[in-house]
């Protein structure tokens, strides 16, 4: 199977044939993934020169998320340190796995509109999946940031840390202006598919021979859906109220299996070099190791059902919560997907609900690192 971790890597020159493809074969399969051989692949031998990483980072930019943003930010330097520098910690006194030596950096956020709905807060299109190129963050000091000549940020070996650390710091900062009706696998399909074709702004940003990588950092489960109608205020007598209609109606989502068909689509020929992580609204007991996690378990945990808050009206029961950075619903649709690519040892979910998302910064680097070899030929 093609090892996605959702936090963002794309595969350029895969073209729509082979996302068709992806797509056909999930069909085939009946929702789950394709087979695509390679299980349990280990990235982090056989090898001295690691992949190219493309990440990219879908991030949640709706009103609730200044503090997780923050913590995001904050936290950066622990996945960067631990791709860069790898431990030794196997016993043989090498590194467990070839430093990453090309990086690149991708934002996308969740705000993809809602169509010819009218809804307080939303326009018709968002971002329409295009990687932003310019800061949005609300600090001063970043005013002026943008991510260069082109809409990520690179890294190779040698350049200025500091400067990268910076720039991350303002651009994955992307405020809380945007649409509260989070489309985040919308979000990551356009900005690897749709807006990376030929002439599309995110053209050339995943590399034909990358490791491609999804991260979603979010505090709400998503609601893509292909009809937005699902959208409009008009609906609500029928649909309900909209913290609580995309639970309750998932018959007008899309599903999933169109997710992953696109994902793998990405790099049909290397089965697993794409992982998909997310930084999401998990209960924190739920996955205490998420490299080892029963993610069939975490969904059946009563935490992640959805059920109304009775002490909110118009709001589900959240899955967690924290004094510093609030509560986050159950993210059970972007759970599905990590865990389609956690059955191949490519994906993962940590729980936002956490003063301190180092742990969660090491989980992915970590992730990322068992695939940073190529593939056995």
């Amino acid at each position: 199977m093609a090892s996605v971790f959702v936090f963002g890597l794309l595969a350029c020159g895969g073209g729509d044939a082979d996302v068709d493809a992806g797509v056909a074969a999930m069909d085939a399969g009946g929702g789950g993934r394709a087979d695509g051989g390679g299980l349990g692949v280990d990235g982090g031998l056989g090898c001295v020169v690691a992949l190219p990483v493309d990440l990219l980072f879908v991030i949640d930019d709706s009103v609730s998320m200044a503090e997780e943003q923050n913590n995001l930010v904050i936290n950066f330097p622990e996945l960067f340190e631990t791709l860069t520098n790898p431990a030794a910690d196997d016993g043989d006194g090498q590194p467990d796995n070839p430093p990453v030596e090309d990086l690149r950096i991708g934002f996308v956020s969740t705000n993809m509109g809602v169509g010819s709905s009218t809804v307080s807060g939303c326009d018709a299109t968002g971002d329409e999946g295009a990687l932003i190129s310019s800061s949005r963050s609300p600090d001063p000091m970043c005013a002026s940031v943008t991510t260069g000549d082109n809409p990520w940020l690179e890294y190779r070996a040698g350049d200025d840390v500091a400067a990268l650390t910076q720039t991350f710091r303002c651009m994955a900062a992307l405020g809380t202006g945007g649409c509260g009706l989070e489309r985040q696998l919308d979000a990551a399909r356009a900005a690897l598919v749709d807006r990376a074709a030929p002439g599309e702004p995110n053209e050339g940003f995943i590399r034909p021979d990358s490791l491609v990588g999804i991260v979603f950092v979010t505090d709400e489960d998503d609601c893509s859906a292909a009809d937005d109608a699902i959208y409009d205020a008009a609906s609500t007598a029928t649909l309900g109220p909209y913290g609580t209609r995309c639970a309750e109606h998932p018959e007008l989502l899309t599903p999933i299996a169109e997710y992953l068909g696109a994902f793998d689509g990405l790099r049909l020929d290397r089965p697993n070099d794409v992982v998909v992580a997310a930084i999401t609204g998990v209960p924190f007991s739920s996955v205490m190791d998420p490299l080892d996690e029963d993610y069939e378990a975490v969904l059946m945990d009563s935490r992640m059902q959805f059920m109304r808050d009775t002490t909110r009206p118009g709001q589900l029961v959240p899955a967690c919560s924290t004094t510093l950075t609030g509560s986050a619903i159950p993210a059970r649709r972007i759970v599905e997907v990590v865990r389609e690519f956690a059955e191949t040892n490519d994906g993962l979910a940590t729980t936002i609900c956490e003063d301190d998302l180092r742990p969660s910064m090491n989980a992915i680097a970590r992730l990322v690192a068992r695939r940073v070899c190529p593939p056995p030929i």
